[in-house]
């Protein structure tokens, strides 16, 4: 009887010791809302072409060292080719990096961004480093070079 009663009481101070009620506190998590981003901008396409000419000396760089091309700007970037992965902020356009699946050869497509827009090239770039540009859909490979 005795072991019972010691058992009983064990069980009720381990209850009350790791909180078993429904009154535990909960660790909370403050979830932040990321900060809006600044598509304002228009495009600014010098800006835009700087950017194209740094991430072809990067990915050059890149496959010259790895051989491969990099698959996310991040690569780039944590090589110390990039300083940054280029912004709409910064420029006004929306870059999009799709490489092939073995990484032999990639293609970059700048878009401009926002609604009002409609006066900006449409560029494009793949592993021949030769800028592209389109005035009112978006560059190819086929679209003429820019001078």
């Amino acid at each position: 009887m005795a072991a019972v009663k010691t058992a009983l009481i064990l069980l009720v101070l381990v209850s009350v010791l790791t909180g078993c009620s429904n009154d535990t506190p909960t660790m909370k998590t403050e979830v932040k809302a990321s900060p809006p981003t600044a598509t304002s901008k228009p495009p600014d396409e010098n800006a835009a072409l700087d950017a194209l000419r740094k991430i072809n000396d990067a990915q050059s760089t890149y496959f010259k060292v790895n051989r491969r091309f990099a698959l996310a700007f991040d690569e780039l970037v944590e090589a110390r080719l990039l300083r940054s992965e280029p912004s709409t902020a910064e420029t006004g356009y929306e870059f999009k990096l799709r490489p092939a699946a073995d990484a032999q050869t990639f293609k970059l497509s700048v878009i401009p961004a926002g609604t009002s827009s409609t006066a900006a090239r449409y560029l494009f770039m793949d592993q021949t480093g030769v800028i592209r540009a389109e005035s009112e859909k978006e560059a190819t490979a086929d679209s003429p070079a820019v001078k």
